[in-house]
């Protein structure tokens, strides 16, 4: 993929060589005026494709400079009016006077296209100083999935959305990311406000995402969406923490509309894999009116099947002394002389079982006659039940009985997921300012059911109780008293946002060659995460010994033990944000847009973040960008929270090994210090070319430098380490993780894109479209141990175990790219998309310090027609 970048590039500089001169330049003037005839302020032209825009004066009148010879579309737009356009044709020299009347329609707070990038009024993306992608309803609806995340990576090749397995809970809430950085490096936003976190950490992750809390895209249903944009650019400055990557804003569909409603079925059927992965889903929606206003009400089902790619397993015999052997098994893994009772495969590597039931809705109401103020609320609830998978306890394990389970188990993780979301406001125009007040709420919360497993230290015994416990003399006071269980409730954990927000926007008459965009804007915001125990059988310790030696078997459910009472928390911080952004044109070609953010949290202390963005267009053809800017993310307040300590027993010692909070004393004598926010330093340039009418290319570099990331440390567990513990009042801890702010990191790629748009026949539309994205990570300075531990004399190699430091670096493809063609003509359409991606490496734990799996790049073509 690298050299056709290269020839790309190459292609697009010559055709920017070969471009002719522009020739001499014309001018639009005119007024705006209402149907009443009174003239329009501040209602914003725009001369389409060239980048030439600027705002009526107080009079109504306005006048454009500089426009290039041709026919062109001039668009004006003003709050609580129709949109008006007009074809105008200009020679050289000449002054073309065109004048608009609007007549009054429903408000928005901003008359815009493009919602994030600038908080000025734009109508299409290639107007901002940053880059920007909006993909439209028709073209999510012809990406063959209902799964929001699934639709996003399939349009954008900046987003991944991994397929993780055997990952516990993650195997049923799965996080994207954007330019390969940790998925709470991406701020989301719904109509513009900001997006909840899921209460899932993903603890079991390695990598680029290890310890992190992202958003669930997969909550809203896709049949509700009129838009996505996604900022491939950092924007803390103007929208707040977690916008270091760039920010996703998903845009719902307004207005009345005819009911509709959907089906889609699949299935991957083969010889090697019959009736695998089906899945099943129906979603629709109705703009139903409401007097001057409307609601849209939107739905979803989707019911989707496991897939296993797992291949037998030639170790199990479940006792009988006869495996499956491995020339017994074929070149895909199947068993053709079957030699034991055990079913094969015996283990799970793929997608697990996944039914989500979700709701939105989206109200807007014009409180005036004039249709200059609104009310809005918009919200959602969303049911998932889940199902992951760990790894496989085999007959003899030592976490198995076979009086229970003969022929062993495979665990199951199943998470019921509950998810819901409520926003409103009041937004308008009040003496020529643009306002929005408004409040969010969102809460999601995840139960852990661990089923078709056990408690292997409370015995064989599913009736009546026959665990000793720590006394080892069954009867006694100290029993637990209750039997083993194939099913448990092991906790819950819960994350809750609030937040309300005023925003206040304005051009200004300042003298200079247009209007400036003053902006401005508070937020107050409340975070509460908590960890809710598990009952006690998922925790307990029996004291049981195991089947086969005289330790004491494991505790907890197997594959994921339950939250015990020393786990439980329930915190919660507050937050409190002012911003403040400008942007104007300085000629008729140079856009210029500067903004400012202060925040200030109530457990870590306050940040001051800005940003600087410029757009210059000196042809038609052509448009050039840069941004700088400082960003920063507050540490998650999960990450603060969160700890889980299982306990077990290793060679007749009772063992303790979890994460812990920073805050926790054992994390404090291992050097744990209370976490930091991580900065970043944000830089991207590049440029637009349209060569013809029908064709537009991108091409954008980006570097983004985060110091101090946080992450989940390596697990320290040495003599050292253990002789600390012992000495701090902690003779049973033998294994100890925290967060810390431990490495910095960075992250440079390109972004390429490219549209042409042909007629195909006399009727027909071929649109042709291509998108390229290389981007890497590096580490560049970790942390070295904490000097109590080297103090000690620890062996433990560092805070970064090379497992995580090869998923951080090289867990995901570099390269990611697509091309596509979508023919249309009257009610038919044709979709056919290839999609790259390249190779990788990754490493498992255990693992030697030098042993990497790794990948070469796969591509995948698919076809839809409708």
């Amino acid at each position: 993929m690298g050299p056709p970048l290269v020839r790309l590039l190459a292609g697009m500089m010559l055709t920017l060589a070969a471009a002719p001169l522009a020739a001499q330049s014309g001018t639009i003037r005119g007024s705006v005026v209402d149907s009443g005839g009174a003239a329009l302020s501040n209602a914003a032209i725009t001369v389409e494709g060239t980048g030439l825009r600027t705002t009526t004066g107080t009079g109504g009148g306005y006048e454009i400079r500089g426009v290039p010879p041709g026919t062109h579309t001039v668009r004006v737009r003003s709050i609580g009016y129709q949109a008006g356009t007009a074809q105008v044709t200009v020679a050289g020299g000449d002054v073309i006077e065109q004048d608009f009347n609007l007549g009054r329609s429903s408000v928005q707070l901003a008359p815009i296209d493009v919602v994030v990038g600038s908080r000025a009024r734009h109508t299409a993306e290639e107007e901002l100083a940053v880059p920007v992608d909006v993909f439209p309803a028709e073209e999510l609806q012809r990406q063959g999935s209902t799964e929001t995340s699934v639709i996003l990576q399939a349009v954008s090749p900046s987003i991944n959305f991994p397929r993780q397995s055997v990952t516990d809970a993650g195997d049923v809430v799965r996080p994207f990311t954007l330019r390969g950085l940790s998925p709470d490096h991406t701020l989301v936003l719904v109509n513009g406000w900001r997006r909840h976190q899921t209460a899932l950490v993903n603890n079991f992750t390695y990598g680029m995402g290890a310890g992190s809390s992202g958003v669930d895209l997969n909550t809203i249903p896709s049949s509700a969406l009129d838009r996505i944009e996604v900022l491939r650019d950092g924007a803390s400055a103007q929208y707040g923490s977690d916008a270091i990557a760039g920010v996703v804003n998903l845009v719902l569909k307004d207005g009345t509309f005819t009911p509709f409603i959907t089906g889609d079925a699949g299935q991957y059927t083969s010889d090697d894999y019959p009736d695998d992965g089906t899945t099943v889903s129906v979603n629709g929606g109705w703009g139903v009116p409401l007097g001057r206003g409307s609601i849209g009400l939107f739905g979803e089902y989707r019911d989707r099947q496991p897939t296993n790619r797992a291949w037998a397993d030639p170790f199990e015999d479940a006792g009988t002394g006869r495996p499956e052997l491995a020339d017994s098994i074929n070149d895909i893994g199947q068993v053709v002389d079957k030699r034991n009772p055990v079913p094969q495969p015996n283990h799970h590597w793929g997608d697990g079982l996944e039914r989500d039931l979700l709701t939105f809705a989206n109200f807007r109401m014009p409180i005036n006659q004039a249709g200059s103020s609104e009310v809005y609320s918009f919200g959602g609830y969303s049911r998932r039940d889940g199902a992951g998978n760990g790894y496989r306890r085999s007959t003899g394990n030592n976490r198995n009985w076979r009086e229970i389970y003969p022929l062993g188990f495979l665990p199951n993780v199943e998470g019921d997921v509950t998810d819901f979301s409520a926003a409103g406001g009041l937004r308008g125009l009040v003496a020529d300012w643009n306002y929005d007040l408004g409040i969010e709420f969102g809460h999601n919360d995840f139960d852990y059911n661990i089923t078709n497993t056990l408690n292997a230290s409370l015995g064989p015994c599913l009736g009546d109780p026959c665990a000793p416990g720590q006394d080892r003399v069954l009867g006694t006071a100290d029993d637990p008293g209750i039997p083993n269980q194939t099913s448990f409730f092991a906790g819950q954990v819960i994350r809750e946002e609030l937040v309300a927000a005023v925003n206040v926007a304005r051009p200004l008459s300042l003298g200079l060659p247009a209007p400036v965009n003053f902006a401005f804007g508070a937020a107050f915001r409340r975070e509460r995460y908590a960890i809710r125990e598990g009952e006690l059988a998922s925790y307990v310790n029996g004291f049981h010994l195991d089947q086969d030696s005289a330790d004491v078997a494991p505790a907890g459910s197997s594959v994921f033990p339950g939250f015990a009472p020393t786990d439980a928390t329930d915190r919660n911080r507050t937050n409190f944000g002012l911003y403040a952004d400008v942007e104007t044109d300085l000629t008729p070609q140079l856009l210029v847009n500067v903004a400012g953010r202060f925040e200030s949290y109530n457990d870590f202390g306050e940040r001051i973040t800005g940003k600087a963005a410029a757009r210059y267009q000196p042809s038609r053809r052509l448009t050039l960008r840069a941004a700088v800017g400082t960003g920063f993310r507050a540490p998650g307040l999960s990450q603060v929270a969160f700890g889980k300590i299982t306990t077990n027993v290793i060679a007749g010692e009772f063992i303790d090994v979890g994460i812990l909070p920073v805050d926790n004393p054992a994390a404090l004598a291992l050097g744990s210090v209370p976490l930091r926010d991580e900065t970043s330093l944000n830089f991207s340039g590049g440029l637009a070319v349209s060569p013809a009418d029908n064709v537009t290319i991108t091409a954008d570099y980006f570097h983004i430098r985060i110091d101090d990331r946080i992450l989940l440390g390596a697990t320290f567990d040495d003599d050292a380490t253990l002789d600390i513990l012992a000495g701090a009042g902690f003779p049973t801890l033998a294994g100890v993780q925290y967060f810390t702010n431990g490495l910095d990191t960075r992250t440079q790629g390109v972004d390429v894109t490219g549209n042409v748009r042909v007629a195909a026949g006399t009727t027909g539309i071929l649109d042709l479209t291509a998108s390229v994205n290389y981007t890497k990570n590096r580490i560049f300075r970790v942390d070295p141990l904490p000097q109590v531990l080297q103090d000690a004399g620890s062996t433990e190699p560092g805070l970064l175990d090379s497992v995580t430091a090869i998923g951080i670096e090289d867990e995901r493809p570099d390269w990611r790219g697509t091309v596509q063609a979508n023919y249309s003509v009257g009610r038919f359409n044709g979709l056919g998309r290839f999609s790259y991606y390249g190779g990788f490496e990754s490493a498992q734990p255990g693992f030697c310090d030098l042993c990497r799996e790794t990948y070469g790049g796969k591509g995948l073509v698919d076809a839809e027609v409708g």
